[in-house]
């Protein structure tokens, strides 16, 4: 009698009264779509895009990592939300895999992105004289082809780990269901 008493207290705490439903499972609130792109020559920039899209996965978004290759003006147009991450190469010249973007965005006819929101993570080396200028091209670019800025331009000397944190925290913050 005891065991049979202590199991209907187990039971009745885990289900409704005769004639209640059991209440709807409440679905955690949804993130949104977020384009992460990166460019690179050494693979850095590449790893952190998987970084980011991995936290921002975990807080609800639903990110997509591009190489900048794969980039066209097109498709930063369809994009709501778009992450960018570039090194600078050489004296101040985008990766390699970013140069056919940078060249079309910076084009006189470029397309405009007025709906496009967005953000920067610049990464360079402080001794060269044009430290992050590729990242700081592409975020002066956006926001003159009409996109709006959500995080401040995160520029990263070579120890890039608390800045590339700062940064996503910023954008996180940022893209948090209103």
């Amino acid at each position: 009698m005891w065991l049979k008493g202590f199991l209907d207290g187990i039971s009745s705490t885990l289900a409704p009264p005769s004639g209640e439903s059991t209440p709807a499972a409440v679905a955690p609130p949804a993130g949104h779509p977020v384009t992460i792109v990166w460019g690179s020559q050494t693979g850095t920039c590449e790893t952190l895009g998987k970084k980011a899209a991995k936290i921002l996965s975990g807080k609800g978004h639903i990110p997509t990592v591009l190489d900048m290759q794969q980039l066209t003006p097109e498709v930063i147009g369809k994009s709501e939300r778009l992450l960018v991450i570039t090194s600078t190469y050489g004296d101040g010249e985008p990766p390699d895999n970013a140069a056919a973007i940078h060249s079309s965005i910076h084009a006189e006819d470029a397309l405009r992105f007025p709906a496009l929101n967005y953000s920067v993570l610049a990464l360079g080396d402080s001794s060269y004289p044009d430290f992050c200028k590729c990242g700081q091209d592409f975020d002066t670019r956006l926001a003159a082809l009409g996109a709006s800025r959500i995080a401040p331009l995160m520029e990263c000397d070579v120890d890039y780990d608390d800045p590339f944190d700062q940064w996503v925290e910023s954008v996180g913050s940022a893209l948090a269901p209103a």
